[in-house]
């Protein structure tokens, strides 16, 4: 019975022995799952990217995408207001758009009277109570605002634009792209001084639930119903604005401009919203909900009661009826972004002063028309003798060398000398400091940054295989591969890790991997991987910006790698290894 029992244990000790000799013999496969053994050792390896920045001067503002607690939202992640940075400076932020109703032809029942306009655009909000009375009513709600940022008044006209905006490019069958500075171009056809519908002098978004009450018209007004709705812009137009309606809408019933979409949008061609700054405020910026906005034009008519609405015993006569016509904001939206950058950042950012053999100091990534870094890993040349074999320092490193006048056969890069290494990479990442000393730290930091091929636009491997990514949680999302920002006791933000483990193995692996630069931006949301068009020089064509790019506000400056900046804040790329002692 007892050699029975012993037997299995032999066997077992054989295969674990057979097993680590397979190993060493056959330790050829960069990326192997084999961990640190007796006949291995834990290594690590720095790499040191070539990092500059990118100044985009315009970036596409229609058609993007923004997602709020985990909810995706399409073609509407429009922002309005001012943003003051603490260090890049103040950025405006404007709203034009198409509206359309859910229905044609637009044709208005018998005897129609337009009795008000009201333009109508949600804040994003979170009910957190609500208050009853005894007999179970409802008395009031309270909400809280999500994505507004800061809390002084700004200037907001409301215009009706003459601009056409196109849905489709002329010149091709793709949607039509539409740029940061292109309002700035469309000049007086969108505000013109006859056009003005509101001026509100001094705008603050509120918290505030807003009570729409129902009244009776014939009992000296007395309150009938009411209908409580969420915080919200809403605007109602002057009468004098309101006849102009009536002469566009009322007074064309059943014309040919109000029988189908293309006549519509070329006859009304949309509401311009203007935010401008006052003086000395540092104003307050809204992400806005445009899909869930409105213009609502409310009249009455006459209307046969034959459902003896009033009770009166007569089903023949005539009464009044209220009805409403919807207009909805349409799927072509262009924000505007006005920048006054600092004039430092400015001239640091022109392509000119960018250097992009050595890398630069500082890295500016700032949202909106804003700005990212390049990051070039392992195409620096390296030392080789005259065969063409690498040539080591004493610690076994390759020696670095400046780019050869004629590349030869002989000419090696870094990460030439990296494949031919028979390592088994367990982790590569990067962790990028912030400039403390060049930041204001605390709300005004980039909780995440992004980092993306700056070919394709799109997320490295790693973020398609991180287990965390969370669509209910964004600003949790993805936080093995992008971790959130790193703060010290003090709360200031102190550097970013980024993991890209199984990129850095398949770029080793792979000898006919390109090995492309990549981009670093800030994200006002890393759950957003689409990309959109930025332009970086006129005379160039379009280049790709992640979206969540485009549709943060914020900005933060980062440490590059060049000799002024601290050995132990420096970019690095840490490539955490397992070798053969035998190699």
């Amino acid at each position: 019975m007892k050699l029975i029992n012993v037997v299995p244990k032999i066997l077992a000790i054989v295969a674990i022995i057979f097993t680590i000799v397979s190993c060493d013999d056959d330790f050829n496969s960069v990326g192997s799952e084999i961990i640190g053994d007796v006949n291995f050792e834990d290594k690590l390896y720095i790499a040191k990217p070539i990092a500059f920045n990118k100044k985009f001067e315009k970036v596409q503002t229609n058609s993007l995408i923004r997602s709020i607690q985990g909810t995706q939202i399409d073609f509407h992640a429009n922002l309005l207001g001012v943003y003051n940075d603490p260090v890049y400076g103040p950025s405006t932020y404007s709203v034009l758009s198409q509206v359309q109703p859910i229905q044609f032809p637009i044709a208005f029942e018998d005897n129609a009277v337009l009795d008000s306009v009201v333009i109508s655009l949600p804040y994003f909000s979170n009910l957190i109570s609500t208050q009853t009375n005894d007999a179970g009513q409802v008395t009031g709600n309270t909400y809280t605002l999500d994505s507004i940022y800061g809390n002084q008044a700004i200037r907001l006209s409301i215009y009706q634009s003459d601009y056409f905006l196109r849905n489709f490019d002329p010149e091709s069958d793709n949607s039509q792209v539409y740029y940061s500075d292109d309002l700035q171009g469309f000049g007086s056809a969108i505000e013109k001084p006859e056009n003005l519908l509101q001026t509100i002098d001094s705008y603050i978004p509120s918290n505030a639930e807003i009570v729409l009450d129902v009244k009776d018209e014939n009992n000296n007004g007395a309150v009938i119903d009411s209908t409580r709705v969420s915080p919200r812009l809403r605007v109602k137009l002057s009468d004098d604005v309101r006849d102009k309606f009536k002469t566009q809408f009322l007074d064309k019933s059943g014309s040919t401009e109000l029988s189908n979409l293309n006549n519509f949008q070329n006859y009304f061609r949309g509401i311009y919203f203007k935010a401008e700054a006052l003086t000395g405020g540092a104003g307050s910026l809204t992400y806005f909900n445009m899909r869930e906005g409105d213009v609502i034009l409310h009249y009455t008519f006459d209307k046969v009661d034959t459902q003896d609405e009033d009770e009166d015993g007569n089903v023949t006569e005539i009464i009044r009826e209220k009805g409403t016509l919807e207009l909805g904001f349409a799927s072509t939206i262009v924000n505007s972004i006005t920048t006054d950058l600092n004039p430092t950042i400015a001239d640091e950012l022109r392509i000119e002063n960018q250097d992009t053999i050595n890398g630069e100091a500082n890295l500016y990534l700032k949202g909106g028309d804003g700005s990212i870094a390049v990051l070039d890993l392992f195409n620096r040349y390296v030392e080789t003798d005259a065969s063409g074999n690498f040539v080591l320092d004493e610690n076994d490193n390759p020696i670095f060398i400046e780019t050869p006048s004629e590349i030869t056969d002989n000419d090696k890069t870094e990460l030439d000398f990296l494949r031919t290494q028979d390592w088994l990479v367990n982790e590569a990442s990067f962790k990028v400091y912030i400039n403390q000393g060049s930041v204001t730290s605390g709300d005004a930091e980039p909780e995440r940054i992004y980092i993306f091929n700056l070919e394709t636009g799109q997320p490295l491997i790693d973020y398609s295989s991180d287990g965390t990514l969370s669509n209910d949680d964004p600003v949790n999302s993805v936080t093995n591969h992008l971790e959130r920002i790193s703060r010290g006791s003090d709360e200031r933000g102190e550097f970013y890790k980024i993991r890209l483990t199984q990129y850095v193995i398949n770029l080793l692996n792979d000898e006919d991997s390109d090995n492309v630069k990549l981009g670093l931006s800030v994200s006002q949301n890393v759950n957003s991987i689409l990309s959109a068009f930025g332009n970086t020089d006129p005379s160039k064509a379009d280049e790709l910006i992640p979206t969540s790019s485009i549709i943060s506000h914020e900005g933060t400056i980062l440490y590059g790698n060049t000799e002024n900046v601290p050995e132990a804040k420096q970019l690095k790329l840490d490539i955490f290894y397992t070798t053969s002692k035998s190699n």
